[in-house]
Order: C-alpha cells, then sequence, then structure tokens
C-alpha cells in the first residue's frame, strides 16, 4: 500500500473520530439548550429562565469540555481496520521486523499480502455511540417535546423565542421611560428633534439644548453622563426627573449604569459656516445712469435674515464707508441669486470711484462677505449752485477732510451768501444747520441726512413739497402691491385710495414744474391704467403678469421722479462746458508730461554735482495730484449731467495717481508712463463725448499738440502731432536711433490702420 495513501486514510480516521467524541460530549448542552427552548416555547421566558438556562449551559459546557477526549494514534488504524473489515490487525504489521536471519524473504512475500489486503481500506461516516451513553433514549424524548411545543405555540412561536432570549437586568426598575430630545438654537427655525433609548450617532448645532426626561424612576434618576460629567437632574414629578444641558462640544451620552444601559448615544456638535456670496456680474451704471445695476448669488445653509452692499472710496483710504440694503432672499433659503437697480445718489460717496463689497447675514448673526469690485457711482444732476456747494460739502465729510472745524465755516459762510437762489423756507433750513454744525454735533449720519436733504431743497426750489409727496405716494403703492405679490395682498378699498393719493400727487408735481395739461393727464392716466391692471391681476392670482406690470409701472414712476427737463440745447451746453474742462485739463497733462520728459532726458556731467531731482520732482508731483483733483471734480459733475465717459475717467484718475507716486520717489520714466496713459483715458472720455448721438462737434483743440517733447506721445497711435522728428548726425547707438527704429518696427505692423501710418510717417520725416 503507498504511504501518502496510508496518510490520508489516517487523517481522515481521526476526523472522523474527534466528530464522534464532540458530539457524545456535546450531548449535555445540547439537552440544556432544548429545554431552554421548550420553557420559551410554552411562554415561561423571563430573567430568571435566562439566568438558569445560562448556568445550567455553563456546568453542561464545562462538562462537556472535561469529557472531552481527543483520538489517539493507534486508534486512526484501528477504525480504518474496522471499517475495511481487515482481520488480525494488519496495520500494526507493517511495523514489524523478521525475528530469524535469513527469513526477508519470507517476510517480503508475507507485507506483499499485506499490501494487497489493504488495497480496498476505507474510512466510513461519522457514527457516534449515543445508545452506550444515553441507554434511556432521553434525546428522543426532548426532540419530541421541541416539536409539541412548537406546534403549541403556533403563530405565537416566533415572538416567545425572541422573547425568551431578551435578557432584563434583574436590577432593571419595571416602569422606567426615558425621553431625549435636542431643540436646535432660536435662530435655526427647526423643530426639536427626539433621539429616544437605544445606540447610535446623533448630529446637533452648536448652540443646542438637550433634554431629558426619566419617568418611573422612584425615589432617584438613573445614571446618566455626558462628556464624563454627570448631568443634573432636577425633580419634576414623583418618580419624575429632568436634564437640560447646552450642546457646544461634540460628546457621547450614556443613560444608566454599565450593567443596565438604557442608551448610549454619540452627540456630533456641528459648528454653523457663514454665507457665500459674489457678484454674478460686474456692478455697472443702469441705462439711465442714475442707477447702478447689481447681480448676485450665494449659498448660506442657515438662511438669510440681511443682504447689503458694503462701498468704501478708493480714493480715501480713511473714510467713511456707506452702506446700501439690498433685498434679501426668503429667510429659509439654501441658495439664493438676485439683482437691483439701486438709486445710491443719496449716497455721500455719490460720483466717486468705491470698493463695493457684499455682505450676507445669516440666521446665528454670521456675515458672509464677497471680494470687492471697483465701480464708477453716479452723480446727482446738479444745476442748482448753492446744491453744488452742498453737495462739494456732503462730500468733504464722508471723506474726512479738511475737518469739520472748517466746513463748519464754510457752511456758515454758504448760509450767509449763498452764491445761488434759495427759498425762503430752504435759507432758514440751512441757517439752522449751520448754526448747528459743530466738531461733534450732529453725528455723521444726521449731518448727511440734513445736508442731502438741503441738496434737494436747493435743487428743487419751490417744487420740493410736491416732489417729496409724490415720491411718498409712489413708495406706499409700490410697497402694497409688492405685498400682494408676496402673498398679502391689501383689500382693494386700500389700493384704490393709494392710486388716488398718487393721482393728486402727481398733479401738484406736474403743477410745480409748469407741465403741459395734455401730457400731464396722458401719464396720470397710463398710471392709473397700470396700477389698476395690476390689482386686478393680483385679485385673479396671475402673480407673473403681475409681476411683469410691477416691473414696468417703476420704470414709469422712476421716469416721473428723475425727469429730464432741461432743452437739447441745455444738454449741448453741458456736454460742451466738460468738453472744454477736460481740454484745459489735458493740456496741462500734456505741459506737465514735457517738464517731466525734459527732466528725464537731462544730461549729467562727470566733473558737475549732480542735480538733485528731489526738488523738481517733487513740484511736478504737486502738479499732478492737483490736476488729479480738478479731473475727480470734472467726472462728478459729468456723473451728475449724465454725460458719457465715467469709466475713462475713472481711469484717467488711477494713471494719475501712479504717475504723481512716480514722480514723487523721483522715477520719471514710471511718471512719464502714468502721465501718457492719463493723457490717453482723457481723449478716450473726449470720444465718447463726441459720439453722443444729436450733439455738436466739441471744443477745446483736441488731442494735437499734446506732449510735443515727450518721447513716445499719449494718443491710441502715439504723439499724434503734426511736427517731425530729425535725427539729424546722431549716433547709430544713440537714444534716436533706438526711437527711430521703435517708429520703422512700429509702421510695418500687419493691419495698423491709415491714420498710424501718417502718423509715423510724419514722425520719420516721410510727409
Amino acid at each position: 500500500m503507498p504511504a501518502a495513501r496510508l496518510a490520508r486514510l489516517r487523517r481522515r480516521a481521526r476526523r472522523v473520530l474527534a466528530i464522534e467524541a464532540v458530539a457524545i460530549a456535546a450531548m449535555l448542552p445540547a439537552c440544556v439548550i432544548a429545554v431552554f427552548l421548550i420553557v420559551g416555547l410554552a411562554g415561561f421566558g423571563g430573567w430568571k429562565a435566562d439566568l438558569a438556562g445560562l448556568i445550567a449551559l455553563a456546568f453542561a459546557l464545562r462538562h462537556a469540555i472535561r469529557r472531552y477526549r481527543p483520538p489517539a494514534p493507534e486508534a486512526a488504524d484501528r477504525r480504518i481496520e474496522r471499517d475495511s473489515r481487515l482481520p488480525h490487525r494488519p496495520l500494526a504489521a507493517l511495523g514489524d521486523e523478521p525475528a530469524l536471519a535469513g527469513a526477508m524473504p519470507l517476510w517480503d512475500a508475507h507485507r506483499a499480502r499485506l499490501d494487497r489486503s489493504l488495497a480496498t481500506a476505507r474510512v466510513g461516516l461519522p457514527r457516534p455511540d449515543f445508545a452506550a451513553h444515553d441507554p434511556f433514549a432521553l434525546r428522543f424524548l426532548l426532540l419530541l417535546g421541541l416539536i409539541a411545543a412548537w406546534i403549541a405555540a403556533g403563530s405565537q412561536a416566533g415572538p416567545r423565542l425572541a422573547a425568551s432570549v431578551d435578557f432584563t437586568s434583574p436590577f432593571a426598575r419595571p416602569g422606567l421611560g426615558v425621553q431625549a430630545w435636542i431643540t436646535p438654537p432660536r435662530w435655526a427655525g427647526t423643530t426639536p428633534r427626539l433621539i429616544g433609548a437605544g445606540t447610535g450617532k446623533v448630529r446637533a448645532l452648536a448652540g443646542s439644548t438637550l433634554s431629558v426626561v426619566v419617568t418611573g424612576a422612584g425615589s432617584a434618576a438613573p445614571a446618566a453622563r455626558i462628556a464624563g460629567k454627570a448631568l443634573d437632574f432636577t425633580n419634576i414629578a414623583t418618580g419624575s426627573f429632568r436634564a437640560r444641558l447646552r450642546l457646544d462640544h461634540t460628546a457621547t451620552l450614556t443613560i444608566g449604569p454599565f450593567w443596565n444601559r438604557i442608551a448610549r448615544y454619540r452627540i456630533t456638535v456641528i459648528e454653523p459656516t457663514p454665507p457665500r456670496i459674489g457678484f454674478a456680474a460686474p456692478p455697472g451704471p443702469a441705462g439711465d445712469g442714475q442707477h447702478v445695476a447689481l447681480a448676485w448669488r450665494g449659498t448660506s445653509r442657515y438662511g438669510l435674515t440681511a443682504l447689503g452692499l458694503d462701498m468704501a472710496p478708493v480714493d480715501a483710504p480713511g473714510a467713511v464707508p456707506d452702506h446700501a440694503a439690498l433685498p434679501a432672499p426668503p429667510a429659509h433659503a439654501a441658495s439664493f441669486a438676485g439683482s437691483a437697480r439701486l438709486d445710491l445718489l443719496a449716497s455721500p460717496l455719490a460720483g466717486m470711484m468705491v470698493d463695493g463689497t457684499l455682505a450676507a447675514v445669516n440666521r446665528d448673526g454670521q456675515t458672509g462677505t464677497s471680494s470687492p469690485v471697483r465701480f464708477q457711482l453716479p452723480a446727482p444732476a446738479l444745476h442748482n449752485q448753492v446744491a453744488r456747494a452742498i453737495e462739494v460739502l456732503r462730500h468733504d465729510l464722508a471723506l474726512g477732510t479738511p475737518g469739520r472745524t472748517v466746513l463748519a465755516a464754510r457752511l456758515r459762510a454758504l448760509a450767509a451768501a449763498p452764491p445761488g437762489p434759495l427759498t425762503p423756507g430752504t435759507r432758514k433750513a440751512l441757517a439752522r444747520f449751520a448754526a448747528s454744525f459743530g466738531p461733534a454735533t450732529p453725528d455723521y449720519a444726521q449731518a448727511q441726512a440734513s445736508l442731502w436733504m438741503l441738496v434737494q431743497r436747493a435743487e428743487l426750489g419751490a417744487t420740493y413739497k410736491a416732489v417729496q409727496k409724490f415720491d411718498e405716494a409712489a413708495q406706499a403703492l409700490r410697497q402694497a402691491l409688492k405685498r400682494g405679490l408676496a402673498g398679502h395682498p391689501a383689500d382693494r378699498q386700500t389700493i384704490e385710495r393709494l392710486i388716488s393719493r398718487l393721482d393728486r400727487a402727481m398733479q401738484a408735481r406736474q403743477a410745480a414744474h409748469g407741465t403741459p395739461d395734455a401730457r400731464a393727464a396722458a401719464r396720470r392716466s397710463a398710471i392709473d391704467r397700470l396700477a389698476h391692471r395690476i390689482e386686478n391681476e393680483l385679485a385673479a392670482g396671475e402673480t407673473a403678469r403681475a409681476r411683469q406690470d410691477l416691473a414696468k409701472l417703476r420704470q414709469m414712476l422712476d421716469r416721473m421722479q428723475n425727469p429730464s427737463a432741461r432743452s437739447e440745447s441745455q444738454a449741448a451746453q453741458r456736454q460742451q462746458e466738460a468738453a472744454r474742462h477736460l481740454a484745459s485739463i489735458m493740456r496741462q497733462e500734456a505741459r506737465l508730461m514735457d517738464q517731466t520728459a525734459q527732466q528725464e532726458t537731462m544730461p549729467r556731467f562727470g566733473n558737475q554735482a549732480a542735480i538733485p531731482e528731489s526738488s523738481p520732482s517733487a513740484g511736478l508731483a504737486g502738479r499732478q495730484d492737483a490736476l488729479r483733483r480738478q479731473l475727480s471734480s470734472a467726472a462728478r459733475a459729468m456723473a451728475g449731467a449724465g454725460l458719457p465717459g465715467q469709466a475713462q475717467l475713472g481711469h484717467g484718475q488711477q494713471a494719475m495717481g501712479s504717475a504723481g507716486n512716480a514722480l514723487r520717489a523721483g522715477d520719471m520714466r514710471a511718471g512719464l508712463s502714468g502721465e501718457r496713459a492719463a493723457i490717453a483715458a482723457l481723449q478716450q472720455a473726449q470720444n465718447a463725448l463726441a459720439t453722443m448721438p444729436g450733439k455738436a462737434a466739441m471744443p477745446g483743440g483736441g488731442p494735437s499738440g499734446l506732449g510735443q517733447h515727450a518721447a513716445g506721445g499719449a494718443g491710441e497711435f502715439g504723439n499724434q502731432n503734426d511736427s517731425t522728428v530729425s535725427i539729424g548726425k546722431a549716433g547709430a547707438h544713440s537714444d534716436a536711433r533706438r526711437i527711430q527704429g521703435e517708429l520703422i518696427r512700429r509702421d510695418a505692423a500687419p493691419g495698423l490702420p491709415p491714420e498710424a501710418h501718417r502718423y509715423y510717417g510724419r514722425l520719420l520725416g516721410g510727409e
């Protein structure tokens, strides 16, 4: 018999013997389990039965472990011989040796006969001898009892078995009930959440309140701990206790001692996050030139309570910033987007270049801000000289210069000798405000509101009260219609009363302005019809059409609130005045650029002390700052008159500021670059004025002759003057030769306009 096959048979025999030994040893534990199941199916479960069953099972397992004996090595050979029906224990003979010398041939023949007999050897299946250990066949009696109990339990078999293995502590108090819930902070606007008994994970906002109520506890509450500290229970009734705790950190809540655990929860505390907001499009002037168009979008996990635009002037970092409220989305909106047309003429920063930042506040009071965006605020169109003077004072108060003491003196001088006509009431109001204005009083907000009121009174004159009543009536009607769109409609009588009030205010306003009766009646009729149509659409539930018509009504009222009362000749006159002012600034900037170029190219001699640059450069920087202030004033005036070119003038102010900084540092070359950029921006602003439809040609001389001594020029195609540059006998490596090469290279560029070729030709002496 091969040795490998014999080894396999022996391994199998040992396994069969081990299974039989385990089966015999497990008889007693199996009987205990059967008895436990019969008792449970009969409905006699409980903690006493559970405890008795556990004790009996423990003793049975101990008895089985002590009784179990692993099979001996020779027992495997005996099992092979018995299952294979091999007589005379042939496997034992495999290890014998012949006792007589010379008997090897006979012994080999005997071994060969044994191998042939073992060729059919096998190992059968396990056959434990239960009868030898259970002579009375009690095992069959227990099996019949288990089957009978299962049949008797019927549909209650499953629940009874589940109840029988549901171990209840003998120390548990019957009737004990525990309820726990988490109440989010008030600002979250959500309802409390019950967590009950059991085990699990819970998430809660920081600042939430944990409440635990225990009933049926007898004279003392159960042990409860969170974050290693005991909950402080208070007695609320006989056998009832309550504990409350503010959740600020992640912690684990346990209720009941370790031997009778009622609940265990891991409470993860989440810190609220601020909103995220940004501009959906860069802010810019609206079509009427008097409003700023804004668009934004953002997200907020905890809704919004406020949305606004913060504005800080670019030229005066230490000035008082201004704020404008924006329409906030619904308080519980997770994501939001919107747009608005803001009337910022009343802002003390009107007409200035500002850095705008969106600010959103959620229900927790956290504020999220956007990245700042730079844009120009429109300025009010003022034609009364007193109104303009008060507007300048209003700007100076916002910028914080030259100080309240100086402003108070200027106010008193303005009230004593107004430079333009004023109504008696406006004159008295201006005098009262000038007398009350001092270093500390009134406060900034009140002073700005009073100054803006005086600006309006001086500008509107006798029509101020009529315009004010019209604005109030229009605002009241708009608000009532907006509330109707939001689901809170006013009754029909209220809407009719507001429409009648607006109609009377329009009549008074148009009479004060002297508008022809036919045109006034037509406008009033159109507004009345549109307001009644919106009222009917709201009553019929057509909110989409009502929203569109409300936008039309707002536009019509805006046009009446900001009328264009001046004639075409007056508009042309304002345009020509702005063009002359820009031309004057350009000529001064060109002369400054010529002087800067002369300083930059001034020769230095080896035996001569260096000419100090601080004095001339400081003088040039001072002149540059003065020109920048002139341009800022001109930009505000043009914005107030509704003239184009505001963006180009803003670029010009920035370029002048850069040039002034470079000149103060003694960097003439950088100063020249800034001056060229400033003149280019001024030329573009003049072009914008010249391209206004229906306007006359611009006076002032245009860009010709600007910067004739400056290398490089400042127009769209360079210097743009009519002079030529003679190189003469300049050396091959001189600055003049390098300039000539650069001009030739630019003139040879493909796609250059004819104007540029003619200009470069003049510079090179070809024309």
